[in-house]
């Protein structure tokens, strides 16, 4: 196992991060926020939300071996918060960026009632509402980024993400995005598109508890959801299901806690199985086909001693032995932490990328190379 710095920068909070393998280089993107977002968390009042947040990238011309620090740049920032980066190699070659925006507005300079409050911080003083899913595409393998569309349907209305965009055969594109907190509990959806992601529709759900109908404390919160395409219109989905919002004794205020669920589509998302416990604890789950009937899942462990974690099932995600659960990077001092993605770099050799928080209160973006 080795463990590389991505990205550390004093008085930035760098969170979310998702790796992807080009021909030539890996390229990273995450999440960079103010020092605002630092002190809350040093203060113990965590916010994923912060209007002086960015979508950069970063890269890698040796396997993740070292990470390219002037290779880094900014990719979006606007007057929105931004939140959850994910990218997708089409099969065309181009790139596209999925990420959240929300608006963030101080109470105090409220001129108008928000039609849906996504989180409202009396102690910093803010109010965020769910602006969409953003697009962004690249056709020169991530050098520039233009403004592509978003991820708007009608019949759910805006929705976030955290995970990328999957393309099937006949280069139609499958979205999972999740609705509903705080006011119900969350609702994993899948969206389809047609025209490599201008438009969106036919909203499919993967994951929903009727007993959340009323608030996100009722029932369980089905939210970040990890697509995996087998072919033959077979998708699998790992999906978070929230259903506590304590770790050990302390409440967390931007996210909860519970197991991965499972579900299945056989044609191509156009309905799924009842989700169905792995019995993985963890927040969120990745899912990645790594042989012949074998799943490689990585998650965030939201539990002392905090870090990041994982399984292989042998069966295409049928069954998960938690008796074989490794370690891939633990001993953090704050459940603020995780968020991994994985990528198999050579035969058995693999690279996890996720963020971590020091002593000081910084969140940085890791990676860990570990061979099965």
């Amino acid at each position: 196992m080795k463990e590389i710095t991505v990205y550390k920068e004093e008085g930035r909070y760098c969170s979310f991060p998702h790796v992807l393998k080009l021909e030539k280089k890996l390229i990273a993107v995450f999440r960079r926020a103010s020092n605002f977002s630092v002190k809350a968390a040093i203060d113990g009042v965590h916010t994923h939300h912060d209007p002086d947040s960015e979508i950069c990238s970063i890269e890698s011309h040796d396997d993740g071996n070292t990470w390219d620090q002037e290779s880094f740049k900014v990719i979006y920032k606007s007057n929105y918060g931004v939140n959850d980066p994910s990218i997708t190699l089409l099969k065309n070659g181009d790139l596209l960026l999925r990420f959240v925006a929300l608006k963030i507005t101080e109470t105090s300079k409220l001129e108008y009632f928000p039609k849906k409050i996504f989180s409202h911080r009396s102690e910093h003083g803010l109010v965020a509402e769910v602006v969409n899913n953003l697009l962004m595409i690249s056709h020169d393998e991530g050098n520039s980024w233009v403004e592509h569309s978003e991820i708007n349907c009608e019949e759910i209305g805006p929705s976030c993400s955290r995970d990328p965009i999957i393309e099937l055969e006949d280069e139609s594109l499958l979205a999972s995005v999740y609705t509903g907190a705080p006011q119900r509990a969350d609702i994993s959806w899948c969206l389809r598109s047609f025209d490599k992601g201008i438009t969106w529709g036919e909203p499919t759900i993967i994951g929903i508890d009727p007993q959340g109908k009323y608030s996100e404390r009722h029932g369980k919160n089905f939210n970040e959801t990890s697509l995996l395409y087998l072919g033959n219109g077979e998708v699998l989905a790992m999906i978070r299901c929230d259903e506590t919002f304590h770790t050990t004794d302390e409440f967390m205020p931007v996210g909860g806690m519970g197991k991965l669920f499972i579900s299945r589509s056989l044609n191509s998302g156009m309905n799924w199985s009842e989700p169905k416990d792995t019995s993985i604890f963890g927040q969120p789950g990745h899912i990645l086909k790594i042989g012949n009937n074998k799943i490689l899942c990585t998650y965030g462990y939201r539990k002392s001693p905090f870090g990041v974690r994982a399984l292989i099932s042998e069966n295409n995600g049928s069954s998960w032995d938690i008796s074989k659960e490794f370690v891939i990077s633990e001993g953090y001092k704050s459940w603020d932490c995780g968020y991994p993605f994985s990528l198999m770099i050579n035969k058995n050799e693999f690279l996890s990328i996720y963020y971590v928080n020091d002593e000081n209160g910084n969140r940085f973006i890791r990676s860990s190379k570990w061979k099965i």
